[in-house]
């Protein structure tokens, strides 16, 4: 499994981050040149390549966690009422939504440097900056159902690079 995701995911490899956000507990990435699409009828603009991870994740900067997947349920610093009153699926309400502009936006231009990838589906994205993603699949299910992370490509629409608990497919 290893080779073939760094095969897959090598595509990044010199290409600008040029986005990221989340739906849900859903964060997405996107990489490579803005294209124009059309989503749901709508025209829009989104970058080429797509990254959706749904296992445990981490974006680190010189060996410190800077944003990470629990950070989808903590309250952002501006959160000024009871933890009990806390609604973290509200955009712009938890600490995710606070951090990942001052990396994406603050930071400029990202760039993919390296791909690495371990024999359970794990990924590390080697950014420039010293910034590095690491997404880490954290459940023991094997079924169609278990969906860690998914890669695909919104330009030429082939069919999306999937890592679940039983392996690699394209779907």
């Amino acid at each position: 499994m290893k080779e073939v995701i760094i095969s897959e995911l090598g595509k990044l490899v010199g290409l600008t981050l040029q986005d990221a956000g989340r739906a849900s507990n859903l964060f997405w990435l996107g990489f490579g040149d803005i294209i124009q699409i059309i989503r749901r009828g709508k025209n829009q603009e989104s970058a080429e390549y797509a990254l959706h991870i749904q296992c445990s994740w981490r974006i680190t900067l010189n060996n410190k966690i800077v944003l990470a997947s629990r950070d989808f349920y903590s309250p952002s610093l501006e959160w000024d009422g009871d933890f009990e009153d806390f609604d973290w699926d509200i955009q712009g309400n938890n600490r995710f939504d606070e951090r990942i502009k001052s990396i994406i936006k603050d930071q400029g231009q990202l760039k993919v440097d390296k791909i690495e990838s371990d024999e359970v589906g794990g990924l590390k994205v080697f950014l420039s900056d010293g910034y590095k993603l690491e997404a880490f699949p954290d459940s023991s299910e094997d079924d169609e159902q278990s969906e860690h992370w998914r890669f695909f490509n919104r330009k030429d629409n082939n069919p999306h690079f999937v890592v679940t608990g039983l392996g690699v497919e394209k779907v």
